[in-house]
């Protein structure tokens, strides 16, 4: 007798179609709360609770992502703004709805032009907007960028000890140039970054990765809290802060690093024979303590050869407060000390940030990361 398959049975269409639009029904109530529970949060962080709760809604269409309306007092936000852009956008926007309601419910500015001096006052304790736009990088900036450019070339060389002294180089270079602007105390335009993926939990290697990037990179960075909307779920997302030539920077190395991390795990795993990946997160974070480690002995050497001694910079650390007035410090657990862990300790110390691969109008050409 012929083997034949079970049939496959599959409820009314009517019935699918009903069970979609509850699930539908159901992500958009969980997105309405989220657009109350992120209201209350800004309100009470930003304008210390002046504000009356509104009625907010989602709306339907793309061509108004927000709006506030007055007579109403209802705020809305577009449910495909919701679906398309990441959550931190998206609050982007709500943020200026609520400057709306501010001007017009605690300033009184009923006879002004709707993104007039009132509004303006009130995007700017919202945050809508950086206090300090970001501007073209000015003619310094640029023979810097493109001399770092060119230095980071060389780290193609086959020559492990040109390659070092061309990454010690690198840094000499930024180092040196973030140094002699704060020195001029000259107002900088200052902005952020959110790099990788919104996440619910943090691996050890990450944290590595944001300390790297703040302690050798000129940046001030956070985890910040986010919402993924598809999956009505909380995250967080790490924010970094800068001017725009480090943010780039930023930028390059966090997705070289992590380019680097995935294929040294692979190369390693197979020299090992490990069946799977339990040792993968320890092995990561061993990779970026070395490497961390190694950029420490250069900023020794620096220290030591040309007295280049970053003590921070003030206009940045002020920007970073005014994003976020309340801030609340968290410490990481560690790894476990295994042989996959001291092994990539010992693969940390050997990595060197390779030269940027693409043309683009970055200063860095692309700051993709290199093979």
């Amino acid at each position: 007798m012929p083997w034949a398959a079970e049939p496959v049975v599959l409820p009314p269409a009517g019935l699918m179609a009903t069970a979609s639009a509850h699930l539908h029904a159901d992500l958009h109530a969980a997105w309405n709360r989220q657009l109350y529970r992120w209201w209350h949060q800004y309100n009470e962080q930003y304008l210390a609770g002046a504000l009356q709760v509104p009625m907010i809604e989602l709306g339907d269409g793309q061509s108004r992502l927000g709006y506030w309306e007055r007579a109403w007092r209802r705020l809305t936000i577009s449910a495909w703004h919701i679906g398309a852009h990441p959550w931190l956008e998206v609050m982007s926007t709500l943020r200026h709805e609520m400057a709306h309601q501010y001007a017009d419910e605690v300033l009184q500015a009923l006879d002004e032009p709707p993104h007039g001096p009132a509004f303006r006052r009130s995007a700017e304790r919202l945050r809508c907007a950086d206090a300090t736009p970001g501007t073209p990088a000015d003619a310094a900036q640029e023979r810097v960028l493109a001399r770092l450019k060119k230095v980071l070339t060389l780290v193609d060389s086959p020559h492990r000890h040109e390659a070092e002294a061309a990454v010690k180089t690198a840094r000499r270079l930024l180092l040196q140039y973030n140094i002699d602007v704060v020195e001029l105390d000259e107002r900088r335009g200052f902005g952020h970054l959110h790099l990788g993926q919104p996440k619910g939990r943090r691996a050890p290697y990450e944290l590595w990765l944001a300390h790297i990037l703040h302690e050798f990179f000129f940046v001030e960075v956070i985890w910040v809290e986010t919402y993924c909307a598809a999956t009505d779920r909380r995250a967080t997302v790490l924010q970094v802060c800068g001017t725009p030539a480090n943010l780039d920077m930023a930028a390059y190395v966090h997705a070289y690093l992590t380019e680097i991390l995935e294929r040294l795990w692979r190369e390693y795993r197979q020299r090992q024979r490990l069946p799977g990946d339990r040792e993968r997160q320890r092995f990561a974070a061993g990779v970026l303590q070395g490497f961390c480690e190694q950029l420490q002995r250069q900023e020794a050497d620096l220290r030591q050869e040309a007295a280049l001694v970053w003590q921070g910079d003030p206009q940045l650390l002020a920007y970073y407060r005014y994003l976020h007035p309340r801030t609340r410090t968290r410490r990481g657990r560690g790894v476990a000390a295994t042989a996959a862990y001291r092994d990539g300790v010992a693969e940390g110390h050997k990595v060197s940030i390779r030269r940027p691969v693409a043309a683009s109008p970055s200063p860095f050409g692309g700051l993709l990361p290199g093979a």
